[in-house]
């Protein structure tokens, strides 16, 4: 096992959405919010994991309160750091605040856009990032959640490579 003194690469998508959903009540409810992130974690020395964990989140309010889950699990992940990264992985058993469980079927992809922002950190530290379109397909047992571009404003969608050395 590499120590951290080895160092390490890291490289993150995330985007997020707002969407109308369906309150378990079966009412509807407006801005409900949903962030989808991949993080592929590269001790230095070792290969890419093909499956990073993808974590998918969603929190709304619904007229009897908070409804939300959330899921991090391994997913095969295609990453072009700074370039393309896509994600698509159908997880069952997700449990929400209220105790349910479900499924939920994500499809996710970024295209980079714009120039990369080089950032040092210290020695041997530093960040690019670039900002991103993202678009995803998200359903949740089986009925359609998002279907397009992220558009929740406050973080744009973004690709990160952080390396260590």
């Amino acid at each position: 096992m590499a120590s951290a003194a080895d160092g390490f690469t890291e490289q993150v998508a995330s985007a997020r959405w707002s969407a109308p959903f369906q309150c378990p009540d079966g009412s509807t409810a407006a801005d409900g919010r949903l962030i989808v992130e991949t993080d592929n974690f590269v001790e230095a020395g070792t290969t890419p994991d093909p499956s990073p964990p993808l974590r998918v989140a969603f929190t709304g309010q619904c007229p009897d309160g908070t409804f939300s889950w959330g899921v991090v699990r391994a997913t095969p992940t295609q990453f072009d750091p700074l370039k393309n990264v896509s994600a698509a992985n159908t997880f069952a058993d997700v449990r929400d605040n209220r105790g349910g469980l479900h499924t939920v079927t994500v499809d996710a992809r970024w295209t980079g856009t714009g120039p990369t922002m080089t950032t040092v950190n210290g020695p041997g530290s530093k960040r690019k990032e670039r900002s991103a379109t993202a678009t995803a397909t998200i359903a949740f047992d089986g009925n359609p959640l998002v279907d397009g571009t992220a558009n929740f404003p406050f973080p744009a969608p973004f690709m990160r490579v952080d390396t260590e050395k």
